[in-house]
Formats: C-alpha cells, structure tokens, sequence
C-alpha cells in the first residue's frame, strides 16, 4: 500500500505529458535530498503547526498557492508537483503566466538545491516581475515600525513594514525606496467592528508596495505617529529572494487574524524565506502583537544593524511649542489661524521660532484635513516668505524617546489578596494584550489603552472561583487638549463585568462615550460621558441604559510609581437603578517584568433588592509575559 507522499507522486507523474519523462529523475533527486523535509520550504508554503493536533498546514486560503490538490498540508506532494510545473515549456503568447514566474522563491530555492533542476529547464522570461525588481532596484532591507495610532481601528498596536533599501541608496534618497506591506483589506471604520472582524479572520490580508514617502506622508504627517527604522543586515541575494516571495504572495488570499496572522507575522515570515534557518516567526506560536515582533527581530545577534528614529509632525509640533512662553505661543497661534500677518512678530530670534512653529502647525492642520488646502498653501507661502527673510538659528532637536522594544511584553498576569463584599478574596487576572492606563509608558503611546480579552476572577472564603469580568474589547483613548489642538478622548469596552457591585454577578454590557482630557507636567485629568447598556435580572425590564459623567487622573507619582483615581455617576432609564462608583489604584514597577499593585473600589447600586454598598480591595503583583 502507497503511503500519502508516494501516492501524491505517483498523482502527478500520471498527469505528466510524455515530453516530461525525464522528470522522474529529479524527483529522485529531491526525495534523495529529503527537500520537502527541509524547514525552508515549509516556510515558502507558508506551513506552521495547527494549534489542536500540531501537524503542518499552509497559512494560505487560496487553492492556487499550490500545485497539488492537497499541497496546502501535504508538503512532500507539493514538492513533487511544482517540480513537474517548473519544467513545462514556456508559452510565448504568455510568459508571466509560467510557473516559474507565479512561484519564482521556490523555483530560486529549488535550484540551488538541485542542480538537476537548472538542467532540466532553462529560466523562463518574466517581464512584469524583472520589471518590478529592475524598479525597486532590491540591495537591503529595513523593518519599519509606525507606533500606536488608537484612533484609527487597523493601527491600535502599532504596525511593522519593510523598506527595500535600493542600490546606492542614501539618507537623502531613502523616502523615495519601495515598501512592502501587509494589511488587512478592511471596510469598518470604528474600533468595534473592525476588532470584531479581526479577531475572528473575517478580512482578507492584502500585500501592496507602494514608495516609503508616501507611506511616511500617511503615519507621521496624516496619523501623527512616531516612526522606528531599523535596518536590518540582510545580503543583497537574501532581499532579492524576499521579494521573490512577496511577489508569490501577494496573488494569494490570507485571512487576516488581530492577533496572530496579520502585518507583522506575515513580515517575519518573509524574513524567514529570505534568510533559510532564520525561523524568528517560530517565537511567536500564538500571537504576534507588532511591538513584540519588533523585540524578536531585535533580539536576533546580528540581525539589526542600525536603528533610526523619524519623529511625527505632531511630536515635532509638541516639541517647538515646548520652547514657547505662552503669549508667544498664542500670537503664533493667530498666525497659524490667519488672524494676524507673520510680519507682526519681529525679527527677534523668538520670533524665527514663532515662524517656525506656525508653519508646522498650519502643515499639520492641512494633513489632518482641518485647514482647507487653498488656506493652507497661502498662509505657508506667507509664513516662509517673512522666514526667509530671517537668519538661521538652532530651534534644537526632538528628543528622541525610548525605543519600542525597550518598553514591558504585551502579556500580563496578575494574582492580589484582599477584601470583597465583607470577606476575604484572592484575585486573579489575566491580558493577553496588549496595555492600559496604569502600565509603565515606555515604548508606548501615552494615554492609550488598548486590552484585548482582558479577564478576571475572584475566590471569597466560603465560594469557590467565580469569573468577575471578561472584557474582548476594551479602548480608551485619554489625548490631552493643547493651546494648538484640541484632540476629542474616548473609549469603548463590552463583554461581561460585576456592572452593579461586587454582590452581583457579571452580566452582558457594552459602554464608553465621548470626553476631553488635559496634563500638567505629571498629572492628567480626563472626564468622559460614560453610557452603558446592560442587563441584569433584578432590572424591570432585564435591561437598562444609562448615562452619565465619569472623572479621572492620572498622577506620576515618581518614575516607577502611577496612581489612578476615578469616580463615576450614572442614571438609568429604569427609574429605579441609580450607580455610583469610585475607585483608585496604584502601580509601582518592580523591573521591566513585575508590577507591586494596589487597588481600592467602592460601588453603589440603588436597587430595590438588597444591593449594598460593595467595597473591594486588594494588594498584589502582575507579571508581564
């Protein structure tokens, strides 16, 4: 009886017309060589082990990504049946059509496994993909990191690319250097449905090239997002057989998964067929949140060979308003609003930084598409008419920040013993991803929270474990207002959560609202109009929706030490519910993996049964992972 690999065989050598007769040699050759064992091409199939029984199957969900009817988990009949592809004769009519020119990092990797191959079959022409490499011109490669960007629903983790570095490239001639990209092909654009669709691979993923100056226009002047460039020491060879790769997907369909299959995996992947035996995708078995990606790649000896950073125009803004007293600030302000002429601020050197500030301001309110484009371009030629006017100074430099990599892992735990409703509790939680409010800054947007299936559970004395909150999506975004824009704050949670007290158990609800927040030095205060819809069996109707103001702050205390305080009120449809809430705590970090925490919360529900006052408190220590 044929086993599977030989039964595939013996599938595709029926199929081969007579000219191909030959191939039974090369066949042998490669199962001589055991090649449709070798690690790298499971990588050039995409193949990773299933999460329930382990066994290798294909990433992709498209049937023409392979050559063999069962080419998506059968590694060895694949092989067979691409070797027979690659030798078939070319059609004149149709060149780029040839397999040779569909599959060109396996037919590279083949050959230089099997001389046979080179022998048997003569390279065929591929006149769209020599012309796209000829333009892109592939000599190296740079991972690129865009930061955090909670406001737009496909960037709430950040973001990983790559820039193909051309020959003779310099600092100066970078922007215009091809990226390869991987996304999500989505049409929701809020943060709910767009983290619903992905966490359950309902988009496709989507691999563009597009010049890096367009894509530095869309994350550092359009979304305002700081940008990491770290160059990586990949060969010229290694780069050319990446983007032989990235041609072979990108006709293929992925689904897109949040937190596994997405940018920044499908970007490792690529590393890992470009540099055989590199295998940095393998150290992310279950999620690949971008940040993390980044840590993995760097963590490679060798692998990163220089890291740049490229600062936002809105952290370039904040940085030369940092330099203003506030009156000059406020007559720059007017020149930016057209409210008064750039010459009215003097030739004095505060004055070229007012100029110079006013100029960015009115580039940044044109790329955020608050300032009509006529209006833009008028007042700028006005600005930098009077500036040109003016000698040259040092306006300084933006400071550049913490790296991504430096900051804690998107995983954390957390255990905590205390009191709950009277009696002493233990408490356990659990976030997969990614960050909150309370955790160290460093390598993360400040003021974001993003948690993904954040889950929680208590165990009083005398009950067992009981689960106090389960939350898939919880965001809130706290931007400070400034005297030169006035960002609007929000935040969006639902799953199931201990919505009236302690007493109670955890019901459906979906919540969040609109707010404003502004910061002094080391202290930020925000308040949202916090409204929630929830059930719960006590209710009149088993539901009710509710409204109200919810106040908060944020205070450093010291460089290891955050404590956040919020107090909240809201009324309810049902006439007889009414909720107040308040709640503190306090975070100290330990390391760059530990946190000591404490946290105090008071909840009063009015409710016609017995719903008591319930106060919780705790003391414990999280673990990032």
């Amino acid at each position: 009886m044929k086993t599977l690999p030989a039964l595939g065989a013996a599938l595709v050598l029926a199929a081969l017309p007579a000219w191909a007769a030959p191939i039974d040699d090369l066949l042998a050759a490669a199962r001589a060589a055991r090649l449709a064992d070798d690690p790298a091409w499971a990588d050039l199939l995409q193949y990773e082990p299933a999460p329930v029984n382990g066994r290798l199957r294909s990433l992709a969900d498209d049937a023409s990504f392979f050559n063999a009817p069962d080419g998506a988990t059968n590694a060895a009949a694949e092989l067979d049946a691409t070797l027979a592809r690659l030798v078939e004769p070319a059609r004149p009519d149709a060149p780029d059509e040839h397999p040779q020119c569909r599959f060109p990092a396996r037919f590279h990797w083949l050959k230089s496994r099997l001389p046979e191959l080179a022998r048997a079959t003569p390279d065929q022409p591929c006149p769209r993909l020599a012309a796209w490499a000829a333009e892109i011109r592939p000599a190296g490669a740079t991972l690129v990191f865009p930061s955090a960007y909670v406001n737009s629903p496909a960037s709430m983790f950040g973001h990983t690319l790559l820039r193909i570095d051309a020959e003779g490239q310099t600092d100066a001639t970078r922007l215009l250097a091809y990226t390869i990209n991987y996304a999500a092909k989505a049409d929701a654009t809020d943060g709910f449905t767009f983290a619903m669709k992905g966490l359950f691979g309902f988009y496709p993923g989507t691999l563009s090239s597009s010049p890096y100056y367009v894509k530095v226009r869309e994350y550092s002047d359009m979304e305002s997002r700081d940008v990491w460039e770290y160059r990586l020491n990949l060969t010229p060879d290694e780069t050319r057989q990446l983007l032989r790769h990235a041609w072979e997907i990108g006709a293929t369909r992925f689904d897109y998964w949040f937190f596994d299959e997405n940018c920044s995996y499908m970007i490792l992947r690529l590393l890992d067929v470009a540099r055989p035996g590199l295998r940095v995708s393998q150290r992310f078995p279950l999620t690949a949140i971008p940040v993390d990606t980044v840590k993995g790649v760097v963590d490679v000896p060798g692998l990163v060979t220089d890291i740049t950073f490229r600062p936002a125009g809105g952290t370039e803004l904040a940085h030369r308003a940092s330099r203003l007293p506030p009156d000059a600030m406020a007559a720059a302000i007017a020149v930016a609003d057209g409210r008064q002429t750039p010459a009215s601020l003097g030739t004095a050197p505060l004055a070229i930084e007012q100029l110079e500030f006013a100029d960015r301001l009115v580039s940044f309110r044109g790329h955020a598409g608050k300032l009509d484009q006529d209006d833009a371009l008028a007042r700028l030629k006005a600005i930098q008419t009077t500036r040109s006017r003016l000698p040259a100074i040092d306006t300084g430099s933006v400071p550049v920040p913490p790296r991504p990599e430096t900051g804690h892992a998107s995983g954390r735990v957390g255990l905590s013993a205390g009191r709950a409703a009277g009696a002493p509790a233990l408490f356990l939680g659990l976030r997969p991803a990614y960050h909150d409010l309370l955790d160290p800054e460093t390598g993360y947007s400040r003021g974001a929270q993003i948690r993904f299936f954040d889950i929680a559970a208590s165990q009083r004395e005398g009950h067992g474990w009981r689960l106090d909150r389960f939350l898939p999506v919880d965001i809130v975004s706290v931007a400070p207002r400034r005297e030169w824009t006035q960002p609007l704050s929000w935040k969006v949670r639902f799953g199931w959560e201990r919505s009236l007290g302690y007493p109670l158990a955890p019901s459906p609800m979906v919540a969040g609202g609109p707010g404003a927040a502004w910061e002094w030095r080391n202290l930020m205060a925000y308040v949202f109009l916090e409204n929630q819809i929830l059930t719960q069996g006590r209710l009149e109707k088993r539901w009710a929706i509710g409204t109200g103001p919810l106040a908060g702050l944020l205070w450093d205390v010291a460089p290891a030490t955050r404590v956040q305080l919020e107090a909240s009120h809201q009324w309810f449809n049902d006439r007889r519910l009414e909720r107040s809430q308040a709640r503190a705590l306090l975070r100290h970090s330990l390391g760059p993996r530990s946190n000591l925490v404490a946290e105090y919360e008071w909840t009063r529900a009015e409710l016609p049964a017995d719903t008591p006052q319930a106060r919780r408190i705790a003391l414990g220590w999280q673990l990032y992972f």
